[in-house]
Formats: C-alpha cells, structure tokens, sequence
C-alpha cells in the first residue's frame, strides 16, 4: 500500500471515509431500490463432539448464545447496485472515490477493521466514526444522484482480497461480476488483488460463469487510477451512512439483546448483521451457475459424499480415515474439488444430499447447494468461537441445511487442546472414537436408520433436526423411540415442532398444551401456545390470563410478540 494512504489512516473519519449520497463522486444508473429485503433465516445446527467436557461446554454455551441473542428474526438480504464512480483509485483491494476510501462489501469490513487497527492506542476511531456516522443519519442526508447513462465501454471495476483464497474469490468478488453480464456492457473488468499471483482456479470459476465477459477480465496487483469507472455499492456499510427515509430500519427484524447496536456501526453489532444476513450479489450468482447446469447429464457425480482435501496447506484432520471408511458403508464417497470443473462443483452441490468435510475454504460452494442438502461441517472450539459464522451467508443465500460438529484439535500436547487459539492460524481438526460415533449417529439420523439409548443423545439430535427445519427426520427419530416423549417434556415440545412442521398444528397445539401441563413454568412455551392458539382461532384467554399472573415481568414481551403476529397476518 503506497505511501498516501499509509498516511490517510491519521485522518478523522470524515476526512476518511466516503459518503454516497453527501460526497461528490458517486451516482446510481437508476433511482435507488430497496436495499435490503428479508428472507427465511438460514437453517442451521451445531453441536459440541469433543472429546473433553470443559471444551463442550465452551462450545455449547457459545451456540446457545447465537441463537437466544444473536440469530435474527429473519434473514437479510442486502441490495447491491452499479454505480458510476469518478475520481477512483484502486490500491490493493480498496477503492478510493475523491480520496477518500468507499465502504462497500466485505472490503468495507476490512478497511473499518484496518482503520481502528492502525490508530489503536492513540486515537478511539470507533467513538469517532460512531458519531460521525449519527450526525450523517440525523442530517438525514439524501440518496446518491441518478446519472444519466454512462458510456457502456467504461471499465468495471471490483476489488479482491488476494489472488489465491477460494473463499473471498467465490463469497466476495465473482458475484459482483453479475452486475455486467449483460448485452449492454461492452467494457473491460478490472479485478484489483493484493500481491503478484492469482491463481488458475480464479480464472477458471470466472470464464466458466462469465462466458459473456471471457476475454475482457484483466487481474491487476498494482495501483491504478480512474478518471470514471463503474463499480458496485451495496447495503453492508451504507446503512450506517444514511437514514431511515434512504434505508428503512432493521429492529423489527434484530435480537432484543446488547449484541445488536441498531443504526449505530460498532463493528462487532455489524458483525452480528453480516452473520444474519447474504448479499444480493451471491443470490445472483447462485441463479447464474444454476442455469448454467441445468441441461447437463450430473449423474457422473455422487450424491453422498466427504470432501477430501489436496491443498498445500497442513491442516490433515486425524480421524479422517476411520470416518470415510464409515461413511463408505452409508453409500458415501470421497471427493476432491480441485478435481472437478467449475460447472462440476456447482453440480454436485445442487444435487448433494449429504456433503460432509472439516472446516475449510470449499465451504464456500454450499452457496449452490440444494434447498434440502445436508452440510455437515467438523471443526473445532476456534472455528465455533471465530469462524461458524464465516459460512452462514451462504447457507442463507442457498436455503440448505448447514451443521457445524465441533471436534478437538490435532495437536502434540494435550494442554493445546484446551486453548481457543484465538488470533492464530487455524489449527487441523481431530475427531477421536466417541466424537466419530456422535457424527455417525447424526449421518444415520438423517437418513433415518438411528436408534439411541441415551436419553440425552436422543434430545441432542432431535435438538438438531429441528434447528434444521427436517421435520420428516425428527419425526422418524421420535417416532423410533416411543415412551421418550414422557420421560422428557423437551421432547413433547420437539414432537410439536415435527407436527406443525409436517403440517399438523392442531397435533403441534395439544403437544405444546401437554408439555405445558407437564412443566407449567417456562414462560416462553406458554407464550408460543398462545400465539399457536390465536393462528388456530383457538380462544386463549384463559392461558392469557394464567400467563400474566405467573409471569407479570413479562406481559411487555408477549404483547409485543402478538403485535409482531397481528402485523405478520395483516400484511
């Protein structure tokens, strides 16, 4: 990075970061759209299959935290535009509008994180940026200017983080491409990288994808200027930058918890937004490989299958073998990615219905999974604290069943294993007899061939398949373990869940009122019976009344829990 914007990290973060719609330099093709729009939330589970009780409750504690306090009511889905930029320059994978460094994506992520980095110890920019940001959204500034049309050989230009990651290329950058594959654009695509290489498979995955383009993408590690150029501007940042009038709010949608910061860009509150949420450009980009498979003959390719790996990297997981072996005999086999096509690994992921491999970069191709695919991940206490949430925008965009199994470390000392190794490189995943047979037992529940005489491996996976929205599974699980349900209210209430999953909400209804006879001090099952009651046109005044006197601190909660129905079933 050259010596200008070593120094620009100094500056105060209204010198620093640029401003559509208040910063000259920016202007939309069209009047601005919806920037954000829900969809259903991603279907996801995780479990702890440690070998080391200290390292389960870690973990386990970690993911009863997303979901009672992070997980958003809906998924999001932020809007990416083209835009025309003018005065750029493209250094690294940044992008500078008038000098100063526009906020868009994942590379917006970074410069935030790069911005406070820089300046740790002499200035709080976080305070600083904080603020600016809150007098931006009271001046309740207008959005960005409509350009008339600008010349179509104009050159497009995108950011990537480095030329060898699979995982940035295929979540950050190739989806942005989709902004041009039409007939109108006739320019070149610039794709600026950091360092000297970039690696075949990059350029393979965009003229596979990009047929249209193929000739016109150019790969530049070096700074440039633009005197015009267009690009692309999406939500992730800018919903801090602008208004309700520009960008409506996402409350309504977020988790009453001290996670989440509203329209205030605390970067960890915008962590938890980036983690409920999926970009436009990656939903675009599903469609586009979807389409360009849709009359090929797949059958070639396995429909169970574990993810080997063949990359330089020295990340061997131990216990591997012993699973494939296993998995062999439930009809699975071993792939490589960097053995099929580009097309290849869109197609094996679109017809999958089970794909299982360690924690890694090739997670990134869930985004083409099926809407029933199974994705069984195994990673470790550091990937559950620092990196579950890498791969849950693209189970969002792709509307799979996505599960992480946290295993232990394969390392020399036990004492590492206790570690979270946060800041360090990912360490190689071990997955001994007991958690090897916990991963087992989940593969067999799904294909509905499990019978568990643990009480609490039976709530584990039924814990799981509902999480996963697979009512058909849960049911064949519960229903293969009559009697259970009595011994364990937690189970009456799972057993709802299958039902109404499966189409029955009457069944769902007398499951909820008996687990609620069984316990009769949960508030939120009483809550949820209520809301059922009221779907059904049940009258639900007598629980209504027992709820408020055994549960006055929260009569606010449930009131505004049948507010959020009554506007659901107005709308």
């Amino acid at each position: 990075m050259n010596a200008a914007i070593r120094k620009s990290w100094s500056r105060p973060p209204e010198d620093f970061f640029f401003c559509p719609g208040i910063d000259p330099g920016l202007s939309t093709l069209a009047p601005l759209p919806p920037m954000w729009r829900t969809r259903p939330r991603a279907r996801l589970a995780a479990g702890s299959v440690s070998a080391y009780p200290e390292v389960s409750e870690r973990i386990t504690d970690h993911i009863d935290t997303h979901f009672r306090r992070r997980a958003f009511r809906a998924g999001i889905e932020t809007t990416t535009i083209p835009v025309l930029l003018e005065d750029v320059v493209a250094d690294g994978h940044f992008l500078s509008v008038g000098g100063k460094w526009l906020l868009t994506g994942a590379a917006g992520t970074r410069l935030r994180n790069r911005y406070a980095w820089k300046n740790e110890g002499r200035r709080d920019t976080d305070a600083e940026t904080s603020a600016y940001f809150a007098r931006l959204q009271a001046d309740d500034p207008p959005p960005p200017p409509v350009t008339n049309r600008p010349p179509s050989t104009l050159p497009f230009v995108i950011d990537l983080r480095n030329g060898t990651n699979f995982y940035h290329f295929l979540t950050e950058t190739v989806g942005q491409l989709c902004a041009v594959d039409t007939q109108d654009f006739a320019g070149p695509v610039h794709i600026h990288t950091k360092g000297e290489e970039v690696r075949p498979f990059i350029r393979a995955w965009v003229e596979a994808l990009f047929p249209r383009l193929r000739g016109r993408v150019r790969y530049l590690t070096r700074r440039a200027s633009y005197d015009r150029a267009l690009s692309v501007l999406n939500s992730r940042h800018y919903y801090y930058q602008t208004s309700e009038r520009v960008i409506p709010s996402l409350d309504q949608h977020a988790p009453d918890s001290h996670f989440w910061k509203g329209r205030d860009p605390d970067r960890n509150s915008q962590a938890v937004f980036a983690m409920n949420s999926c970009d436009q450009s990656m939903v675009r980009l599903r469609e586009t490989a979807h389409r360009l498979i849709a009359d090929g003959d797949w059958s070639h390719l396995p429909r169970r299958f574990w993810v080997g790996r063949k990359s330089d990297r020295n990340r061997e997981m131990a216990g591997e073998t012993a699973l494939t072996e296993q998995l062999a005999k439930r009809g699975f086999s071993v792939v490589y990615f960097e053995d099929l096509s580009p097309l290849e690994q869109v197609a094996i992921m679109a017809r999958a219905e089970v794909m299982m491999s360690y924690h890694g970069a090739g997670f990134a191709n869930m985004l083409f999974a099926g809407k029933d695919t199974h994705c069984i991940e195994v990673g470790t206490l550091q990937t559950c604290l620092y990196r579950w949430q890498d791969f849950m925008p693209h189970a969002l965009a792709s509307g799979c069943r996505y599960t992480s199994l946290f295993a232990d470390y394969n390392v020399d000392d036990p004492q590492d294993a206790l570690e979270d190794r946060q800041g360090k490189s990912l360490a190689p995943v071990a997955l001994g007899p007991v958690g090897q047979a916990k991963v087992l037992g989940f593969v067999d529940a799904l294909l509905g061939r499990v019978r568990v005489a643990n009480l609490q491996r039976l709530q584990e996976l039924a814990d799981l398949l509902a999480r996963l929205e697979d009512y058909e599974a849960l049911k064949r699980l519960l229903d293969a373990h009559p009697g259970a349900e009595k011994l364990d209210p937690d189970l009456m209430i799972l057993r709802a869940n299958a039902l109404q999953g499966t189409g029955d909400p009457g069944g769902a209804f007398d499951a909820l009122a008996a687990a609620w006879q069984a316990t009769g001090d949960r508030p939120f099952l009483l809550e949820r019976l209520i809301l059922l009651g009221r779907d059904l046109g049940r009258d639900t005044r007598a629980s209504e009344a027992e709820h408020a006197a055994a549960f006055e601190k929260r009569a606010t909660l449930l009131a505004r829990k049948l507010r959020r129905q009554a506007a659901v079933q107005g709308a």
